[in-house]
């Protein structure tokens, strides 16, 4: 093999391990901001979340404005690994000082937007309040885990361990260590060693430390596959109560698993994982213990132990009912609750349920009058509808439990998913979410000769797929309808991402209703257009320059400046070599 040879390996190599390593860059907001209508005062936070993790905040110096871009005062969004296991494009929620923004807007890597904000201090939406926290880590001094050949190695210093270690003819304990309660590491064979500890891991299981939230508490225990190496961290969260959308999706998957309400959220339990992941996302976590304590109490006004479940939120935000079990009192007469969770970590609700009520009959003959103090009884026929996003019920196989419609906020556009369909994302999981967002004239990619776009709507996550299709409904405006009336012709187009061209989708006309429906497999962008008769061969012309208040678009990505100067430095080294 000659030096040209080894030389454009050399590059490809290079080329490879840079795309390998791109960075998750953060999504930088700035816009105006509003309170009740008027602008927000110098002082005011604004909260970035993904899920309910904070992802990013800025504090506003100028009234009724925060950033701008290019500034300290920028909000810049940074998505974790764990944002990102199911799909690229996770949503981001807004907070005005604890009240919870109209707007959302999926996450995109690089980008830097204008973004504006309104909030109102009055809505029923607030930002979950977290009442208790704690961090375990798997850095444990004195322990050293290396992959071999033979399998993984464990060394453990015992001079250097903070704890006590203990050993048996399977394992190594070792307690109080790092935040965790316990920490065992089984194997293979009998561990040897005494001052230095030698053994070749055949699983691990771990016992956290309990949260504390003063009036109760939560503990979690794991059983792994294997260690998970010192990088690897859990950061858990109580918070009071679940934000808005996480509620309706507990109290829609309780309802149609069994046919009751939730009758109050004791806390939530939030864990984040960081450099570890559950088996499902080819993990060392292969399941999970949650406990989870309440106050007598709350037990006792939720009408006993009987009535408490766990439920899991997965990390692709579909909810799940735990098989749960009451096992005693703790020394402050506390009620412990216990449930396995097979699937690994997430997020986990302690609740109570209730048959739905019965409402009264009315003394009238009229329909009967709604307390305002009572729970909500969900009639499964109807479905949900959301504004930009929703949160979807599905079964472990993506199977829709039930249907929900999400639309823009002037009611323009909305996707119905219907129960019993197969929804999953473009890596074939259950699908969680689904989202709905306008796409603005000056980044609609430029459509065909003779064909305008009137409306374009970004469907996501892109790549979903669904089995059968999701029904979109463009609703028109009676002028646009005259439109159709004078010639024109409209038709539903869709923006294929790999090919960069539009591509018509067969579609319903409904004169009556004024409305254009289509059925569609997969998401990405779709528009409603028109085709005039007399302006098949005049090219459109589309005025592609932002007003001034619309979002400039991406940033230029750092990695791709890295792999220009890759490009750069081989073909200088290739017209050397020619040389020599």
């Amino acid at each position: 093999m000659d030096i040209r040879h080894i030389l454009s390996l050399l590059i490809l190599f290079s080329l490879v391990g840079t795309a390998a390593a791109l960075p998750v860059l953060p999504a930088e907001f700035a816009g105006s901001v509003t309170l009740d209508g008027k602008a927000a005062p110098i002082g005011t936070t604004i909260t970035a979340r993904i899920d309910w993790n904070e992802r990013g905040s800025t504090v506003t110096t100028k009234a009724g404005e925060y950033g701008p871009l290019d500034s300290p005062g920028v909000l810049a969004v940074k998505a974790t690994e764990d944002d990102l296991l199911d799909t690229a494009s996770p949503i981001i929620t807004f907070w005005v000082n604890g009240h919870k923004a109209d707007q959302e807007i999926p996450f995109e890597s690089g980008t830097a937007r204008q973004f504006d904000l309104s909030a109102a201090t009055g809505g029923e939406e607030t930002e979950p309040v977290p009442v208790a926290s704690g961090g375990n880590s798997f850095e444990i001094g004195g322990v050293d885990v290396v992959d071999t050949d033979e399998g993984q190695k464990v060394v453990i210093d015992n001079s250097a361990v903070l704890g006590n270690i203990t050993t048996n003819e399977t394992a190594i304990i070792m307690n109080n260590v790092e935040g965790w309660e316990e920490v065992v590491i089984f194997t293979k064979e009998k561990p040897s060693g005494d001052a230095q500890i030698t053994g070749t891991v055949e699983s691990v299981y771990a016992r956290s430390s309990p949260v504390n939230t003063g009036t109760a508490w939560a503990q979690i225990d794991l059983e792994m596959d294997s260690h998970p190496g010192s990088t690897a961290r859990l950061d858990t969260t109580v918070f009071e109560k679940p934000g808005a959308d996480e509620q309706k999706a507990f109290e829609s998957a309780v309802y149609k698993l069994t046919g009751r309400n939730i009758a109050s959220f004791a806390y939530v339990l939030n864990i984040q994982k960081t450099g570890i992941a559950n088996k499902l996302d080819e993990g060392v976590i292969r399941a999970a213990t949650i406990r989870m304590a309440a106050s007598p109490e709350w037990v006792a006004s939720m009408g006993g132990t009987e009535n408490v479940v766990i439920l899991r939120r997965a990390d692709n935000g579909t909810p799940t009912e735990l098989d749960t079990r009451y096992t005693g009192q703790d020394a402050a007469g506390n009620y412990i609750f216990e449930a396995i969770s097979t699937d690994g970590l997430s997020a986990f609700a302690l609740v109570a349920t209730k048959a739905p009520a019965s409402p009264p009959a009315s003394s009238s003959g009229g329909p009967p009058s709604k307390d305002p103090g009572s729970q909500i009884v969900y009639d499964p026929d109807a479905p949900e509808v959301y504004i930009g996003s929703a949160p979807l019920s599905t079964s472990s196989t993506g199977v829709v439990l039930e249907s929900v419609t999400v639309r823009t906020a002037d009611g323009t556009c909305a996707v119905m998913i219907r129960e019993g369909i197969t929804a999953r994302d473009g890596a074939g999981k259950p699908l969680g979410v689904v989202t709905a967002v306008g796409v603005v004239p000056a980044d609609v990619p430029a459509a065909p000769r003779g064909v305008t776009v009137a409306v374009a709507l970004d469907c996501g996550p892109a790549g979903a797929s669904f089995d059968p299709p999701a029904i979109l409904t463009y609703t028109l405006s009676a002028d646009e309808w005259a439109r159709i009336d004078r010639g024109a012709t409209v038709k539903v187009i869709w923006h294929d991402p790999v090919t960069g061209e539009w591509q018509d989708v067969p579609s319903t006309v409904n004169p009556d209703a004024r409305t254009v429906t289509a059925e569609v497999s997969y998401f990405s962008i779709y528009a409603l257009a028109w085709t005039a008769a007399e302006a098949t061969a005049t090219p459109v012309s589309v005025d592609t320059t932002p007003a001034p208040d619309q979002e400039p678009g991406a940033a230029f990505p750092v990695w791709v400046l890295v792999i220009v100067i890759v490009l750069i430095a081989a073909v200088a080294a290739f017209l050397v070599m020619r040389k020599k």
